[in-house]
């Protein structure tokens, strides 16, 4: 870990090249120059999973769905087709309506990554700029001020997930699909989705097992009404049948012996369990990788999070061909939640600990988040990865048991903690690094330096989402606890003893701040040395401090001296250098000293340019502060 710099004033930048868990300070970024006119949304922008290549019936449905002007609620069964419904019915609607995007909204946290999705699909430029926060509400400003779009909301467990997004976005079109059949009064109409009639089930298992060529469908009627007439477990049964010239009669001999209860879930666990017994013989890898996709979110799992062994597309090949999972184009994979949720459960004579199939398989997964995960999440060039990972990692974390979290999982869900937070999702954070935190108790220890550096990112998380005296009472206990076990005069304990200093201001405490921090300043000049990185750093962030109290000679004085000391130990061109010059030029607005501000903005523009690229979140907070009013008052 190293040290970071907080700015507290106006137009400052959080600084810090490897900021670990004491990440702080207000991110400031600002659009590139060609994303500063109005959004346009490009003709023909369609996202939207392709589903149910046999699709049978509904008729009835996707004309009540054409009818309809305001939102509908497609509720029902978890595998009866409400998604797939959904999804041929916004496929049509691209010829007259854009966009047309689908959102995966199984939490809050979904829906705000889609809303985000959708800014940056309209305005590619500002994929690696803005942070989610900033693209979710972009998007919803668009939403609100232009008709002729559709957004799907899928798979919605809690209304009030998106209350906020129905509220803003008015004037298009939603549809919505849940599980849940309450709780939508004046919110839609609620269209219940019934299982397929027997007839139409018996069309949807012929069309499935008779694609490649002719079969015997003896018995198909007396299979399809076993299965409940779920569309999902009929679909993976006639796959299997069609694939494997497996009779319907066979299959159900099959399903005799597999046992189990009639409801829906059971339905699509026999007819899996039938599948993959069958598959197990040719296929080896087929069970393990189905089990491997139920600890992610189920839709589009990148290939990132795939094992890259022998024989796995081949095995993933073959789930797609028995209508158990989806293969796209770019080698992701969607799976239906239900699939998902047999796939977690132990087969029977299966164990129950971490040494079953089912226990090795989330170990895997979580192997694979580690391969995946940016543990720099910081960094912008990161920010696409983890837009991609965050909703498989959030899904990991709502089906698993936190007591069986490995040690692989921890610094994937640090990591995770510091991009929300970096997005402004400090309670989402929280959560994280609370989780994180356990684990590492758990695992590594209380007093390990993992431990307790996340104990210091939890407290800053906590500052930042408005817990103020949460947030201090935290901070407080990790210098405690870390002058305790590494000694007051650790690089580590100055760390916690600055992230308190943090707390307070964010607590707008700032007296207190300023006081923490120059006692702190005093300790490391004594222990470190006056010329420091860190000393240099607590210098740069005590003038931060010093701005927000209105110190305004004193702020100007410190970042000066702080600048110029950096620029000589560690060189112009360190990133703690550039940075804390920009917060240096910042604090000379602030102070009324526009010409010098003036042109030390256009110098480190110069070297943004050079070092970090055009589009990099400084070298664009730089240009957008030459183009700040307060130039407007030189």
């Amino acid at each position: 870990m190293s040290g970071g710099v907080s700015a507290a004033g106006d137009r400052s930048v959080a600084a810090g090249g490897d900021i670990g868990w004491v990440h702080t300070g207000d991110r400031v970024t600002a659009l590139p120059p060609e994303a500063l006119a109005p959004v346009v949304c490009p003709p023909g922008l369609v996202n939207v999973p392709r589903r149910a290549a046999h699709f049978v019936g509904r008729g009835e449905e996707g004309a009540l769905l054409d009818e309809e002007s305001e939102t509908v609620v497609i509720s029902g069964l978890g595998g009866v087709g409400k998604s797939s419904l959904a999804a041929r019915w916004a496929l049509r609607q691209a010829a007259h309506r854009n966009p047309v995007w689908w959102i995966t909204a199984e939490s809050r946290a979904d829906v705000d990554a889609g809303l985000a999705g959708l800014a940056a699909a309209m305005q590619p430029a500002l994929i690696d700029v803005l942070p989610q926060e900033a693209l979710r509400e972009r998007a919803l400003q668009w939403l609100s001020a232009h008709d002729g779009w559709l957004l799907v909301l899928d798979n919605v467990t809690d209304p009030a997930d998106v209350a906020g997004l129905l509220a803003r976005a008015g004037r298009g079109r939603i549809v919505v699909t849940s599980r849940t059949t309450d709780a939508w009064y004046g919110i839609g109409r609620v269209l219940t989705l019934p299982v397929l009639p027997a007839g139409e089930a018996v069309e949807l298992f012929t069309r499935v097992a008779t694609h490649a060529g002719p079969r015997d469908t003896t018995g198909a009627e007396r299979l399809c009404e076993t299965l409940g007439q779920l569309p999902l477990a009929v679909e993976i049964a006639a796959a299997y049948c069609g694939r494997t010239a497996t009779s319907p009669l066979a299959y159900l001999a099959e399903l005799g012996r597999s046992g189990g209860l009639g409801n829906a879930e059971e339905a699509v666990a026999r007819a899996l369990r039938v599948t993959l017994n069958g598959l197990s013989a040719t296929v080896p890898y087929a069970a393990g990788m189905l089990r491997l996709l139920g600890w992610f979110a189920p839709d589009r799992i990148p290939v990132m999070l795939l094992p890259p062994f022998p024989g796995v597309r081949e095995a993933l090949g073959e789930l797609a061909a028995h209508s158990m999972i989806t293969l796209h184009e770019d080698g992701s994979v969607s799976v239906h939640r239900l699939v998902q949720a047999v796939a977690r459960r132990p087969a029977p004579g299966d164990g129950h600990g971490r040494q079953g199939v089912i226990g090795r398989s989330r170990s895997l997964a979580e192997t694979a988040f580690g391969v995946a995960a940016p543990l720099d999440s910081d960094d912008p060039a990161h920010w696409e990865t983890w837009r991609v990972l965050l909703p498989h990692v959030e899904a990991h974390l709502r089906c698993t048991d936190p007591a069986g979290d490995g040690e692989a999982l921890l610094p994937v869900l640090a990591a995770a903690g510091a991009y929300l937070s970096l997005n402004g999702l400090y309670e989402e954070a929280a959560d994280v690094y609370e989780r994180a935190l356990a684990g590492c108790e758990r695992l590594l220890g209380p007093d390990d330096p993992a431990t307790l550096g996340l104990r210091g990112a939890l407290a800053e998380t906590l500052a930042s989402a408005g817990r103020a005296d949460e947030a201090i009472d935290a901070a407080a206990a990790v210098v405690r606890r870390m002058t305790e076990v590494l000694g007051a005069d650790d690089r580590d304990t100055f760390r916690a003893r600055s992230c308190l200093a943090k707390a307070h201001v964010k607590a707008g405490l700032v007296h207190r701040a300023v006081a923490l921090q120059e006692s702190m300043l005093m300790d490391m000049v004594r222990v470190l040395g006056a010329k420091d990185r860190e000393t240099l750093l607590a210098c740069s962030e005590l003038a931060g401090i010093y701005r927000a109290l209105n110190l305004t000679r004193d702020a100007v004085a410190l970042g000066a001296y702080a600048a110029a000391e950096m620029s000589v130990v560690l060189g112009e061109e360190d990133l703690d250098t550039l940075i804390t010059r920009i917060n240096l030029a910042g604090l000379y607005a602030g102070a009324g000293v526009t010409d010098r501000a003036r042109a030390d903005f256009a110098e480190l523009l110069t070297v943004c340019v050079r070092l970090l690229g055009d589009d990099h979140p400084y070298t664009v907070h730089v240009r957008e502060a030459l183009d700040a009013p307060w130039q407007d008052d030189a």
